[in-house]
C-alpha cells in the first residue's frame, strides 16, 4: 500500500490523534539511538488515548503493512525503526502516572511514562524505581520493558524484568490482555505470558500501561571515584567490591581512553588521562553505610589506587559521577556516528577481550573507547566512526563480529540491557543452536505469526509477508512437541553449535554454579560455602532444587533477592520427547532472544522439565543476625510496616 492510499485509512482509525506523512514529519522516526542506520516510515500514528490505539491495531490487519512501536526512539540497537517500512505508532500521549500504592510498593503508569517522570512522582512517597539506564531523562518505561533495560545501578537491583508485576498488552486484532497485575503472578492464565512479554522488542503486541515494583528509597548514599595505574589493580578493585558487605549498587570501570575523552573536553574534572577509572556507590540506612565507608576505600588502596574520592554531599557526588555521565554526549560530539555494543561476559575474560577490542580497533584505524557495568561484566565497547567515509562501517561491522564470536565463545552473550534490534539480529546464530533457534521462534508464532510487528528485529529471517496466508495455527505445546520441524523466519546462516549444554562449574569469581535440579540445599552449601557464596533462596534445606522450585516461585529471602526465576540464570531442559536443549546464560544478565527461561520455570512442567540449573550466588560476608522484636501484639503490629517503609527492607533476607 503506498503512502497515499495509507493516510485516508490511517485517519479512519485515529480521528483525535495524528496522523504524520511528510517527509520533513517522517525524518523524525527514521532512526533511533543508533543514527547511522535510516529506516523511513510511510507513515507515523500518534493515537490520543488507548482506545485509537486499540482500534489502529485492529484495523492494521487490512492495511497489509509493517506496524512498529515507537516511544522515545532511545534504543541503542536499531529497535523502534521501520525497517521494512509501513507504519509507526507513536505512543507518546500515554505518559499518565495512574496510581501509586505506599503501603502495596507499587505503582500502575502508561506505556510512555519517562523514566525521570516516575521518578520525580515517587519521591514524596519515599520510593523509587531501580532500573536507571543513562536516558532515563527522556527514555519511556515502553521502551525500557520492550527492551529489558537495565542501568548502572542493575548491579544490585536488577534490570526492568525483575520489577514487572503486570502489563495490558493490544494484540495485532485489537484484543486486549492483562498478564498479572499490582500482585505479580499470571492473573488470569495458565502461563505466566508476561514473562515473554518484557524484552520482546516490540514484535508481540503494543503495550498500554505496567504495574511496576518498587523500593523504599535509600536514606543515605555514598559515591566514590578511583584511579588505577593498570587494569589488572582496576580488576582486583571490582572483584573486592562485589564480595564487600556494602553490595555495591554500582560498579562502572572505564579506560584511559575513555578518562583521556573527557579530560581532553570542556568537562575534564582533573583526571590523569593515562589512568582506569571506577566510579561505585554504596547506599542504604545511614548508621550502616556510614559505618563501611571507610572500608570501601581501604579496599580500593590496597587494590592499587592511585587516588580514592568519595563523598555524601549530593552536590560532591554528581560531581564524581560526571565523568561517567558526559561520556554520551562527548562522543556524540566527537565523531559523526557512533556503535555502543553491549555484551556481558564472564568478569574472568575481561583483559582477554578489552584487549581484542584494542587490537581490532587500532588495526582498522577505529577509535574504541570502553566503558563497563563491571560488576556484572556488561561490557559497552563504543566505537567512533563516520559512515559517509567509504569502508568505515564496514570495518567497524568486522570489528562488531569478531568480538561478538569472541564473546560468546568466553561463555558471555550478545546483549545485557540494549536488547538485539537489527544491530545484533546478525549474530544470533551464534548463541542459537537449530533447536533453540526453533524454540525461540515459536513464541512470535504465536503472537505474530506473519511477523507484521516490528518485522527484522531480533531475529533476521523475521521479515513481513503479508497476510495472504493464515498463520500456524499451532499452540505453544505443539511448537514444543515438535521444536525441529520448520518454522518461518529463522536466519539463513545457521551455525551448527551442537547441543551447547551446559557442564556442571563453578565461577568464584562471577558467583555462577551449575548444579543438576536433584542437588539439595545441604548439597549446594556444602560446595560453595568454602568459597565465601552462598545462595539466599532456600526453603527446605533436605529439599532438591526442583523440589522447592516447584513448590513455590519464592522463597523466604525473595523480598530481597527476588523470585527463583530471577537467581537461576540458565539450565539445561529437556523436551517432551526427550531431546535435551540449553536454555538461558551463565552470566547474570541477558536480553538475547524471548525470555523462555523464566516462562519455562513457571510452566509446571507442561512444555518438559529442568535437568540442571545454572544459579547466581551471592558473597558471603561472615556478617549474619538476627534481630527480634518484641512486646504487646499492638507494638508488634504498629512497628513492622514502619520498618517495611524504611530502607532497611532493602537489607534483611527476610
Amino acid at each position: 500500500m503506498s503512502p497515499l492510499d495509507l493516510e485516508p485509512q490511517l485517519r479512519r482509525s485515529i480521528r483525535r490523534g495524528r496522523v504524520l506523512t511528510a517527509p520533513a514529519q517522517l525524518a523524525g522516526y527514521d532512526t533511533d539511538g543508533l543514527g547511522y542506520k535510516t529506516f523511513r516510515p510511510d507513515a507515523v500514528a500518534i493515537p490520543a488515548d488507548i482506545d485509537e490505539l486499540v482500534q489502529l491495531l485492529r484495523d492494521s490487519r487490512g492495511f497489509n503493512v509493517p506496524v512498529t512501536m515507537r516511544g522515545a526512539g532511545t534504543s541503542l540497537a536499531g529497535g523502534p525503526v521501520a525497517a521494512q517500512g509501513g507504519i509507526v505508532i507513536h505512543t507518546s500521549s500515554l505518559r499518565k502516572v495512574r496510581s501509586i500504592n505506599r503501603d502495596g510498593y507499587w505503582c500502575e503508569v502508561e506505556c510512555s511514562v519517562t523514566l525521570n517522570q516516575l521518578d520525580e512522582a515517587l519521591k514524596p512517597y519515599g520510593l523509587f524505581y531501580p532500573p536507571d539506564p543513562s536516558s532515563g531523562p527522556v527514555c519511556t518505561l515502553g521502551g525500557n520493558v520492550a527492551m529489558n533495560a537495565g542501568g548502572a545501578h542493575c548491579f544490585r537491583y536488577g534490570v526492568t524484568s525483575n520489577y514487572v508485576l503486570g502489563l495490558e498488552v493490544v494484540m495485532l486484532d485489537g484484543s486486549v490482555h492483562r498478564f498479572g497485575g499490582p500482585a505479580g503472578g499470571r492473573g488470569d492464565w495458565h502461563d505466566d505470558w508476561k514473562r515473554l512479554m518484557v524484552g520482546s522488542e516490540g514484535t508481540l503486541g503494543a503495550f498500554t500501561r505496567f504495574w511496576l515494583r518498587l523500593l523504599p528509597r535509600a536514606e543515605k548514599a555514598w559515591t566514590y571515584r578511583a584511579t588505577f595505574p593498570d587494569l589488572h589493580s582496576a580488576e582486583r578493585a571490582v572483584h573486592g567490591l562485589v564480595k564487600h558487605p556494602s553490595f555495591p549498587v554500582a560498579i562502572e570501570l572505564m579506560d584511559p581512553r575513555f578518562v583521556a575523552m573527557v579530560e581532553n573536553s570542556p568537562m575534564a574534572v582533573g583526571l590523569p588521562k593515562d589512568a582506569f577509572l571506577i566510579v561505585t556507590e554504596i547506599e542504604g540506612p545511614a548508621v550502616l553505610v556510614d559505618a563501611r565507608v571507610e572500608s570501601v576505600a581501604q579496599l580500593m588502596k590496597d587494590a592499587g589506587a592511585m587516588e580514592v574520592e568519595y563523598s555524601d554531599d549530593e552536590l560532591q557526588r554528581k560531581k564524581l559521577w560526571k565523568a561517567r555521565k558526559v561520556a554520551g554526549g562527548l562522543m556524540g560530539q566527537l565523531s559523526p556516528d557512533l556503535i555502543v555494543q553491549d555484551a556481558v561476559i564472564p568478569k574472568s575474560a575481561l583483559a582477554e577481550l578489552l584487549q581484542l577490542v584494542y587490537d581490532e580497533a587500532d588495526a582498522a584505524g577505529i577509535p574504541a573507547i570502553n566503558v563497563f557495568h563491571a560488576g556484572d561484566g556488561n561490557l559497552h565497547p563504543n566505537f567512533l566512526f563516520d559512515s559517509r567515509k567509504p569502508g568505515e562501517l564496514e570495518r567497524v561491522e568486522a570489528i562488531s563480529k569478531r568480538l561478538m564470536q569472541r564473546v560468546v565463545q568466553v561463555g558471555g552473550t550478545l546483549s545485557g540491557e540494549h536488547g538485539i534490534g537489527n544491530d545484533k539480529s546478525k549474530y544470533m546464530s551464534l548463541v542459537f543452536g537449530e533447536e533453540t533457534l526453533r524454540l525461540q521462534m515459536a513464541v512470535p508464532a504465536i503472537f505474530n505469526p506473519r511477523h507484521q510487528l516490528n518485522p527484522l528485529k531480533v531475529f533476521q529471517g523475521r521479515s513481513f509477508t503479508g497476510l495472504a496466508t493464515s498463520g500456524s495455527g499451532k499452540s505453544l505445546a505443539n511448537h514444543f512437541e515438535h521444536a525441529t520441524d520448520h518454522e518461518n523466519g529463522h536466519d539463513h546462516q545457521m551455525i551448527d553449535l551442537g547441543p551447547r549444554l551446559f557442564t556442571p562449574f563453578l565461577d568464584k569469581i562471577d558467583g555462577i554454579v551449575c548444579v543438576p535440579v536433584a542437588t539439595t540445599a545441604d548439597e549446594l552449601r556444602q560446595q560453595i560455602e568454602p568459597h565465601g557464596l552462598r545462595f539466599p533462596l532456600i526453603i527446605d534445606n533436605t529439599a532438591s532444587l526442583r523440589e522447592q522450585v516447584q513448590s513455590s516461585e519464592y522463597a523466604p529471602a525473595s523480598s530481597r533477592f527476588g523470585q527463583f526465576c530471577d537467581n537461576i540464570v540458565g539450565m539445561n531442559w529437556q523436551l517432551p520427547d526427550g531431546r535435551v536443549v540449553r536454555i538461558g546464560e551463565r552470566v547474570v544478565k541477558s536480553t538475547t532472544g524471548y525470555d523462555l527461561l523464566r516462562f519455562l520455570q513457571q510452566s509446571d512442567q507442561r512444555f518438559g522439565q529442568p535437568l540442571d540449573f545454572v544459579l547466581r550466588l551471592r558473597p558471603h560476608t561472615g556478617i549474619d543476625g538476627i534481630i527480634h522484636l518484641t512486646g504487646s501484639r499492638q507494638a508488634v503490629s504498629q512497628a513492622m510496616p514502619e520498618l517495611l517503609r524504611s530502607c532497611w527492607m532493602n537489607w534483611f533476607d527476610s
